[in-house]
């Protein structure tokens, strides 16, 4: 009996100094986060708290702290984790149902976080942060119609005919309940070229100073938070009549749960020769509105095989967009219907960088300034080609009706 009786007092007292323990862990985790945060370190106060949450599974209110110091450092992605795991612990939690809200909101997925808002609002029309966060996210429009035109200057250095060109691309696209969208794009382009050298034979070798070309873009499909799917056609003819008119057919595909998982393919039908492209890429968040794209391009072109890498870097915060990335290896008269670009040149495409800003202004306008490069391959089987430089400046403006 007396063996037990003293078995018991230990393992009571052992308890009891690893409750003391615990409570102290607690007690100094939430002095250190308060401290971080009045620093204004919201991110590394929530970690100071996330190092002792899995020890409190059930501490709902230790799940709100984090992740309000987590939302407040914009770092929204894993203020949302936080706050889901706060409704699990309280399904009936105001706080937690709000924060998942607006956490959605802030990434971009309005129709994920309306039915919180609209939940909210039903059960109290006088909670005006949920009412804040309805106007945040509408009900998409049974129709909206976007119009806008990309203006664009061309310049290429060391090139053996063109010297710079003008386009200019005007744009529809009517989405139908915010979902399933329809669109064309017409875009003519003017090119400038060089004084004609003289041949051999005393010709010249091109005729005309400048050439034009048109082209036209169609896509059909649907689009949501977490999916979407379009299928593309294009053409393209130019003035000089060196080929017949191209046609392009081409389908994207969107999934969207951690980051944006794309693959692009397109194929192009020239008079000369087919080109299969596929495209595939991953957008990853790396928290604080940075993302960084990986990616790559695979080519079939006739019995040939190219392909290049690509990265990109872009920052989000409210309504700016601002992105630059690069990519290396080889491309033949890339069809780029995504953005809706067609390269109708015959050097190889060696090397690409670009960069840009887009903004959403008021009243449903958007502004795009966006610049493109490409390092263009020699030709070998013309005399008068060199390694050349093409460069692109686009500026775009948009209206949402």
């Amino acid at each position: 009996m007396r063996q037990a009786a003293w078995l018991t007092a230990v393992v009571l007292g052992v308890s009891a100094m690893v409750q003391t323990a615990r409570a102290d862990e607690y007690s100094d985790a939430n002095q250190l986060a308060t401290e971080r945060e009045s620093a204004g370190k919201l991110d590394e106060a929530a970690e100071a708290l996330e190092t002792i949450a899995p020890q409190y599974p059930q501490d709902v209110e230790l799940a709100l702290r984090i992740a309000w110091l987590r939302f407040r450092a914009t770092s929204y992605r894993k203020a949302l984790r936080h706050y889901r795991d706060a409704q699990r612990l309280s399904p009936e939690s105001v706080d937690a149902q709000l924060g998942i809200g607006w956490s959605l909101q802030r990434l971009g997925f309005c129709d994920d976080a309306r039915p919180y808002f609209s939940a909210l609002v039903t059960q109290n029309p006088n909670l005006g942060v949920a009412k804040d966060g309805l106007a945040a996210c509408p009900v998409p429009p049974t129709l909206r119609l976007t119009t806008g035109a990309l203006f664009t200057g061309m310049a290429y250095s060391s090139h053996y005919m063109r010297t710079a060109g003008v386009g200019v691309s005007p744009r529809l696209e009517l989405a139908i309940h915010g979902h399933w969208l329809i669109g064309a794009t017409y875009r003519y382009s003017d090119f400038f070229l060089k004084p004609s050298p003289l041949l051999a034979n005393g010709t010249k070798a091109w005729s005309s100073t400048s050439f034009s070309q048109h082209e036209g873009y169609v896509h059909l499909g649907y689009s949501s938070s977490k999916l979407g799917i379009l299928g593309r056609y294009a053409f393209l003819a130019d003035s000089r009549g060196l080929t017949s008119a191209s046609h392009h057919v081409g389908a994207g595909l969107r999934v969207s749960v951690l980051g944006d998982a794309q693959l692009q393919v397109a194929t192009s039908i020239y008079s000369d020769m087919t080109i299969v492209r596929a495209a595939p890429s991953w957008r990853l968040p790396v928290g604080k509105g940075f993302s960084v794209l990986l990616g790559g391009v695979g080519q079939w072109a006739s019995g040939s095989l190219l392909g290049n890498g690509l990265l990109e870097l872009s920052f989000v915060r409210g309504r700016w967009n601002v992105y630059a990335g690069g990519s290396y290896g080889e491309q033949l008269r890339p069809a780029q219907l995504e953005i809706m670009v067609i390269t109708n040149m015959s050097e190889r495409i060696a090397a690409s960088a670009w960069g840009g800003i887009a903004v959403r202004l008021p009243y449903d306008f958007g502004l795009l300034i966006d610049y493109r490069y490409d390092r263009l391959r020699k030709l070998p089987d013309v005399k008068l080609s060199t390694e050349s430089n093409a460069n692109y400046i686009t500026i775009g403006l948009s209206k949402a009706f």
